[in-house]
C-alpha cells in the first residue's frame, strides 16, 4: 500500500511540474494529406508523438523515418539555419540496416553521420537512456518501439521532450490497452494497407490530437522502385481518382 502511495504523489508531482515557458516550434512532413490531420496543420516540437500499430504486424518504422527525417531537417540549430541535431534510434534488437536507409526514399533516408544507434541491455536502462537523448537540445528525434509505458514513465519522456525541443517517436502495439492515460501530443494508428507488388501502402488515422482531425484518415504509399512517397484520402469512388501530392520536406 505504500508503493502504491509513494507512486501516486510521485505522479502528481510530475504532472504538476511545468517546464518554463518556450516557443514551440513544429514543422511538416511536406506530405499535405497527412499534415491536415495533426494540430494546426503540423507536428510539434518539444512533444511526444505515438504511432500505435497492430501487435502482429511490423512496427511502422517507414513513418517513423518520415517523421524523423522531417523534424531533423526542418529543426533550427544556434546558428540560425536548418537541418540541426541528431537522429536517436533505440535499436536494442540490432533490427535496423542503416545501410538501407541510404537506398530509402528522400523523404525517409537520413544522413548516417547524424544518426546514432541506441542499444541498451535492459528496458530500464532503455528508459532512462531515452529520456537522456530527449532532454539533450542536440537531438531532434528520438524513436523507439516501447511495449509497455506507464502513465509515470510516459509524463517523464514528455517532460524530457518539452526540456531538450526535439520530438519523441514512439512506436507502441496498438492494444485494448491503448486508451488508458499516456502523455502525447499526438496518436496515430498506423495499419498495412492494399497495394501491390511496386506500391505499399499503409492507412495512418488520427486517434488523438488536440485540435486535429480526429478519426480521418489518409493512405501513405512508397514506391518501390523509384522511392516516392505519396499521401492521399481513402478512394470512396474509384471512378475518380485521388488527388495525392509528393512530400516535399
Amino acid at each position: 500500500m505504500r508503493l502504491t502511495t509513494d507512486k501516486q504523489s510521485l505522479l502528481r508531482a510530475l504532472l504538476a511540474e511545468r517546464v518554463p515557458s518556450v516557443c514551440r516550434d513544429s514543422f511538416r512532413t511536406g506530405l499535405d494529406c497527412l499534415d491536415q490531420l495533426a494540430p494546426g496543420g503540423e507536428f510539434q516540437y518539444g512533444a511526444a508523438h505515438e504511432l500505435l500499430s497492430d501487435p502482429r504486424s511490423p512496427a511502422p518504422k517507414t513513418i517513423a523515418l518520415l517523421l524523423a527525417r522531417a523534424a531533423q531537417q526542418q529543426r533550427v540549430d544556434k546558428a540560425g539555419t536548418n537541418g540541426g541535431g541528431a537522429v536517436v534510434w533505440s535499436d536494442p534488437g540490432h533490427e535496423l540496416y542503416p545501410p538501407a536507409l541510404l537506398s530509402s526514399s528522400p523523404e525517409t533516408s537520413i544522413d548516417l553521420r547524424r544518426l546514432i544507434l541506441l542499444r541498451c541491455a535492459n528496458p530500464e536502462d532503455e528508459l532512462w537512456a531515452l529520456a537522456e537523448c530527449l532532454r539533450c537540445k542536440g537531438v531532434s528525434a528520438t524513436v523507439a518501439s516501447i511495449s509497455r509505458l506507464t502513465q509515470l514513465e510516459a509524463r517523464r519522456l514528455q517532460l524530457a521532450a518539452e526540456r531538450g525541443g526535439g520530438i519523441g517517436l514512439f512506436m507502441r502495439p496498438y492494444t485494448a490497452k491503448s486508451h488508458a492515460p499516456y502523455a502525447a501530443a499526438t496518436r496515430w494508428h498506423v495499419r498495412p494497407a492494399s497495394g501491390t507488388e511496386q506500391i505499399q501502402r499503409w492507412s495512418v488515422e488520427l486517434l488523438h490530437g488536440h485540435g486535429g482531425q480526429i478519426g480521418k484518415i489518409v493512405l501513405i504509399e512508397v514506391n518501390r522502385e523509384t522511392r516516392i512517397v505519396r499521401a492521399s484520402a481513402p478512394i470512396a469512388d474509384r471512378s475518380t481518382p485521388p488527388q495525392a501530392n509528393r512530400a516535399t520536406a
